[in-house]
């Protein structure tokens, strides 16, 4: 993990998080009525928004991006084809074991 760039005011760091709080919120809110595989993809988002927050305030781990890719690319098959994005999930988890497992051996 890398600090890339100066940190933002107290000020818009509250912004961002209550960006992010308030869209985990209404994600919970529609996910007792939404179809159970909206949820994961749901879930995702949100580990997006976080990650795009931390990057807003200069904190960035390549490791962890490269080990969402998987995901990334095939997020939108959650509807069309859950087993698919069930596996890059699963693959994108498998990378995050290898980057822990490599960093703590460092």
């Amino acid at each position: 993990m890398t600090i890339t760039g100066p940190l933002e005011t107290e000020q818009q760091i509250k912004e961002h998080l209550r960006d992010y709080v308030a869209y985990a919120l209404t994600s919970a809110k529609g996910l007792y009525r939404e179809p159970q595989s909206y949820g994961a993809m749901r879930m995702f988002d949100a580990m997006e928004r976080a990650l795009r927050l931390l990057q807003e305030v200069g904190v960035k781990d390549e490791a962890l991006e490269e080990a969402l890719t998987t995901v990334r690319k095939q997020r939108w098959q959650a509807m069309t084809n859950p087993d698919a994005f069930g596996k890059a999930i699963d693959d994108s988890i498998l990378n995050l074991v290898d980057i822990t497992i490599n960093q703590n051996i460092d």
